[in-house]
């Protein structure tokens, strides 16, 4: 644990939240430049929260921030399907799994209900989710994080989840990134609180607040040594004893994501950093060329000084008429800047395809082609989301993982005693399941290819060993698919049955009919 996340007795929340909120300068600082880049408004420079926020000339940076976070959301929490399952522990599993096999019927009904119980449970907190709007703030948080690193999520026990964005919160972290302390700052109107308190707030400070007073409301949440959270919370500087709670870190409602987070540090980093050249370059370029453009918009006239041509007259006659002049008198003031915006318009150009690369912009990495196969399109995409593989990893951990316990937790399901687990569906493992499904499909159309081979060589072909060597280099395993002997065994006296008693049954009707012609059978005949 961090030892100057401990708060001495003497020391006010208030003067932790300054000590704290100065370490973010820098951080702070980089951040307005990365927003300035793609969207201003997500984290705008002090002062100008009320006023009209410039973006850059260039859309590029606000779409593929929009782009990349929608799509991020969608597949951590897709709206069709539950992002999590619950499953029985294993030790339960395994015991129920063997009763099954020998024929208790009461474990195979116990199965069944639990496996219908379970799935019930996982629809009502997904209800529970869409009530609370949550991937309304989810999206904003993943805008946050692409852009400045960092967002923290608070799932209160009532009501809905709210986003923290970066000046918003501070945190410090152990040297493997675990969260230690956490501190809030909030601004509230006096006449907000309860009667109770607000009282107890005038009496506290003397009657100096008047009606409209904002009071900060400081909340810390602090690792102590019981190794669980701790939340205290202060009005100003008098602390709110009804405000206090213990989490276990599990449980701990405050979810504190990063991008990308580098050991030793207490603050993310995000996508936009690692591309910060690129934007910037791009930001400048997409100026130059507006600079460009205004100047060759405004039309300038030059006049040779010893011509004849009357220019009052010129500028007040209607089109088509004649005046007395020579060609050159008057010329159009040109830059000829052509060759130069050239070579500006193929660097912008570059860097947008840098960047849409980057984030998953399909339109900057699909080539340039009259005919552009579907299969083209699925390969670039699947080669997208599996370069966003690590960070898929990471938000399965700390975030998906723990939104199904919070979840959970608001619907009063308790996971203490881990009879049950929730585990995660989608995201990286829903890409992994999506690879495991395109190599299968390689692996049908590799044996589909043998029937083409001429039947002469067919025939010295092992089938066994080809399915076994096309699977091992297709990184299929093909032996969940392969019935046991007994089970063929079984298949093939089943089938031999079935066989005999259809040549049976055709057999009495034969001998069905036989005996109906002779029943009719005319004398004579």
């Amino acid at each position: 644990m961090d030892k100057e996340s401990k708060l001495p007795p003497d020391k006010k929340l208030s003067d932790r939240w300054t000590e704290l909120n100065a370490k973010k300068t820098n951080l702070i600082n980089r951040c307005q430049d990365y927003a300035m880049w793609t969207l201003p408004y997500l984290f705008p420079r002090t002062g100008t929260q009320d006023s009209e926020l410039q973006g850059p000339l260039d859309s590029t940076g606000a779409r593929a921030v929009n782009h990349l976070s929608n799509k991020l959301i969608m597949a951590l929490f897709a709206p069709s399907q539950p992002f999590f399952r619950l499953t029985i522990s294993d030790e339960i599993a395994e015991e129920l799994a063997a009763k099954a096999k020998d024929g208790d019927e009461q474990a195979l009904t116990l199965i069944a209900a639990m496996d219908e119980a379970l799935a019930k449970t996982e629809k009502s907190a997904m209800k529970e989710l869409n009530f609370n709007r949550y991937r309304t703030e989810a999206t904003t948080a993943a805008k946050s994080l692409i852009v400045t690193g960092n967002a923290m999520l608070y799932h209160p026990k009532n009501g809905p989840v709210q986003m923290y964005g970066l000046r918003d919160y501070c945190v410090c972290r152990d040297l493997s990134g675990n969260v230690v302390e956490i501190l809030t700052m909030e601004k509230k109107n006096l006449h907000t609180f309860k009667k109770e308190i607000r009282e107890k707030l005038e009496a506290y400070n003397k009657g100096k607040y008047s009606s409209q007073k904002e009071v900060c409301i400081y909340t810390q949440v602090i690792l102590e040594d019981d190794m669980k959270y701790h939340m205290y919370q202060y009005a100003d500087d008098m602390k709110l004893e009804e405000s206090s709670a213990t989490w276990t870190a599990e449980d701990l409602p405050y979810l504190v994501l990063t991008w990308n987070l580098v050991r030793g540090e207490d603050y993310g980093r995000g996508l936009v950093e690692d591309y910060a050249g690129a934007f910037h370059a791009l930001y400048q370029l997409a100026q130059a060329e507006i600079d460009v453009v205004a100047i060759a918009a405004d039309i300038k006239f030059l006049v040779d000084p010893g011509s004849s041509a009357d220019v009052e007259t010129l500028n007040a006659s209607e089109s088509g008429t004649y005046h007395s002049g020579r060609e050159g008198d008057v010329t159009v003031l040109q830059i000829n800047k052509a060759v130069d915006m050239q070579m500006v318009e193929g660097m912008v150009q570059r860097l947008q395809q840098q960047i849409g690369a980057a984030f998953m912009l399909q339109s900057a990495v699909t080539r340039d082609a009259e005919r552009v196969t579907a299969e083209e399109v699925r390969q670039v995409a699947n080669e997208l989301d599996l370069s966003n593989g690590g960070i898929y990893s990471r938000f399965a951990e700390e975030w998906q993982y723990r939104t199904a316990i919070l979840m959970l937790n608001r619907i009063n399901v308790n996971l203490g005693d881990k009879t049950i687990d929730p585990v995660i569906i989608t995201g990286l493992d829903s890409l992994s399941r999506a690879g495991d499904i395109d190599n299968l499909r390689l692996l049908i159309s590799d044996l589909a290819a043998l029937n083409e081979v001429p039947e002469d060589v067919r025939a010295g072909i092992d089938p066994a060993k080809f399915i076994a060597y096309c699977a091992v280099r297709r990184g299929v395993d093909y032996q969940k698919f392969e019935k046991s002997p007994a089970k063929i065994q079984a298949e093939n006296q089943q089938m031999q049955q079935q066989v005999q008693m259809q040549q049976e049954g055709e057999a009495q009707v034969g001998i069905a009919q036989e005996a109906a012609r002779a029943a009719f059978k005319q004398p004579g005949e």
